[in-house]
């Protein structure tokens, strides 16, 4: 039929002239000079393939079913007008992002459409009207088009058709193909350019090929570190003579999916009445409700927002750094594996000798086996004379592997996570025992633990940190969400945490709010001698820093929320719509975000990128 392939051609003009905006994107953006050859053919090729998917799923609803209808009227209108509204869009989406350095999402259109949009956007006449300009060429371009595309078509035959379109699947596949190598090899002038383009997430195949046995090499960059996007630290560091530092031994035990209900006297009697003897801070958040990213901010001191462009700067943890520079013996005792995710990469990269794993088929048995290595090595840590940083990562919460005789305590207990039965109305009671039984097993491990560092006398001269990555939940909210990387509410990202500091015998329960991102600053100026001020490095506060921590940052760069007043959880879903909830998840009606906090809070957010 004629009018299908008229539209065809159109179809294939307007993927040209939507890529050309998309690759406007790059103008004057600070990984131009990083872009190498294969770097610029990702992003060219990436540009065309997500234009040509976003044009062809509107080929498919506004034009073929008409055309085949023979309604071709009112096909070439609707088609016209769909492509103009998507051009229109990409166009004011890339002005967008020149600003807040993301695409437009549901906190945008909430703002302009809020009563107080002019505190942020103030525009000037003349901005109107150059803007208005703008957008009537766009559009005059996509109708300008058809004709276009009425005569071209009559001069392509049937082979051209099928150039075409080959052509298409081609760049598509290649686009793909690359950052499926560039995912996998890390290599940053590949990652680095997937946030320019709005809402496009290519293929990865990073856990496939490692377990086909494909041997994971990364691509070593000379002089990349610390280049590139991101701007980390803000200033260089200012540290104080080491000579004049009294340097702790520092323990940081982590305990995947660790839950505040779940530190009871009965449950976890020991850690309960450490809790009682130490600082134990009740109103404690993750950054995230996954592993991944909860750590990333623990050790980086930064939000996962951050991720993708910290690992493809090859940048390292200042902790760690620092650490290593004042010669502290780094131990890490991993229960689960360090490569997946790729911690040993993204944080503990300039560590020697690191243990990336421990070889046992289930999580009780790492544990036991961490645990117990630990301890054997404490009267080597000891009698080096040397300050040691351990980092214990517990897996038996998360894993819910529990030989069947110590599934006793809490009855009635599942023998494993049937999470084929999860549903809402059922009683969470037999698998939230399953998680008790686990923790009190748990807890009996760290206690070995803090017990032996007191036998060894290595205790008042440590610091210890206890708590969890990210929560587990039960059904709490009756929503229907059990375990976690779900939501942002406090029964996924509300953890424990227990602080021991050396030579200080305070016994204090605080109850202000206090975050993952804080440990960096916490450490690194209470006791390392960084005199920086804090937002130079961290978006965290001391630990002992009252101040509200308003517009909290949880989750990634594609899913993530704030935390507002009252836990009111503002989260940006990964299609780019926010949905507003109380504290309980339960749906917050004709809520508008205050323009000012939210421009402040995104700033604040951006800050450790290159402007």
């Amino acid at each position: 039929m004629n009018i299908l392939k008229k539209g065809f051609t159109y179809y294939v003009l307007a993927t040209i002239f939507t890529s050309l905006i998309l690759m406007s994107y790059i103008k004057d953006d600070v990984i131009v000079p990083m872009l190498d050859l294969s770097g610029w053919l990702f992003f060219i090729t990436s540009c065309i393939s997500h234009a040509a998917i976003l044009l062809l799923a509107l080929w498919l609803i506004f034009f073929l079913p008409l055309a085949l209808l023979k309604k071709e009227r009112w096909a070439v209108g609707l088609f016209i007008g769909a492509v103009s509204v998507l051009a229109t869009m990409a166009f004011i989406n890339m002005q967008v992002y020149k600003i807040y350095r993301f695409h437009i999402n549901g906190f945008i259109i909430n703002m302009i459409t809020g009563p107080n949009a002019g505190d942020i956007f103030d525009f000037s006449p003349y901005l109107y009207l150059t803007e208005g300009i703008s957008l009537l060429v766009v559009i005059g371009i996509c109708i300008g088009l058809w004709p276009a595309a009425k005569w071209l078509s009559s001069r392509i035959r049937k082979r051209g058709v099928t150039i075409l379109i080959s052509s298409l699947v081609g760049i598509t596949l290649i686009a793909n193909g690359i950052h499926v190598y560039g995912s996998f090899v890390a290599k940053p002038s590949i990652l680095q350019s997937v946030r320019l383009v709005p809402y496009y997430f290519p293929l990865s195949a990073s856990s496939l090929m490692q377990s086909l046995g494909v041997k994971r090499e990364v691509v070593e960059v000379s002089g990349m570190s610390g280049e590139g996007e991101m701007c980390y630290p803000l200033h260089p560091l200012q540290k104080a003579d080491s000579s004049q530092l009294e340097l702790p031994n520092i323990v940081v035990i982590l305990i995947d999916s660790w839950s505040r209900q779940s530190l009871t006297p009965e449950c976890m009697p020991n850690m309960w009445q450490l809790a009682h003897e130490e600082q134990w801070y009740k109103n404690h958040v993750s950054c995230g409700n996954g592993t991944s990213f909860s750590v990333f901010g623990m050790f980086t001191g930064i939000q996962p927002y951050y991720w993708t462009a910290y690992q493809s700067a090859r940048l390292s943890p200042l902790l760690v750094d620092r650490l290593l520079e004042l010669g502290y013996d780094f131990r890490v005792y991993p229960s689960a594996g360090l490569q997946s995710p790729p911690f040993d990469r993204l944080l503990f990269q300039h560590v020697p000798n690191l243990r990336l794993d421990t070889p046992l088929p289930t999580s009780y048995e790492r544990d036991l086996k961490i645990k117990d290595d630990f301890i054997a090595d404490m009267p080597q840590l000891k009698a080096q004379k040397r300050p040691f940083f351990t980092f214990i990562f517990f897996d038996l919460l998360h894993a819910y592997s529990l030989p069947k005789e110590l599934l006793n305590r809490f009855q009635p207990s599942w023998e494993y996570g049937r999470f084929d039965e999860l549903n809402n109305d059922m009683d969470p009671t037999p698998f939230w025992n399953l998680y008790r039984n686990s923790a009190y097993q748990t807890d009996k491990m760290v206690h070995e633990v803090i017990a032996n560092l007191k036998e060894q006398g290595l205790y008042d001269n440590s610091l210890v940190f206890i708590t969890g990555d990210h929560a587990q939940e039960y059904n709490e909210n009756h929503k229907n969400y059990w375990g976690h990387n779900s939501n942002f509410s406090q029964y996924q990202i509300g953890v424990p945490l227990i602080v021991h500091q050396p030579d200080h015998d305070t016994t204090a329960v605080y109850t202000h709010r206090t975050t993952h991102y804080d440990f960096v600053p916490t450490i690194m100026h209470n006791y390392l001698g960084i005199k920086n001020p804090l937002e130079d490095y961290t978006a965290g506060r001391l630990l002992s820093d009252k101040t509200p921590r308003l517009w909290h940052f949880v989750g990634n760069e594609l899913r993530y929320a704030f935390i507002v007043e009252g836990d009111t959880i503002l989260t940006k879903e990964g299609a780019g719509y926010i949905e507003v909830t109380d504290s309980k998840l339960n749906p917050v009606d004709n809520y508008r975000i205050r323009p000012k906090e939210f421009d402040k809070a995104i700033k604040d957010l951006n800050r450790f990128f290159n402007q």
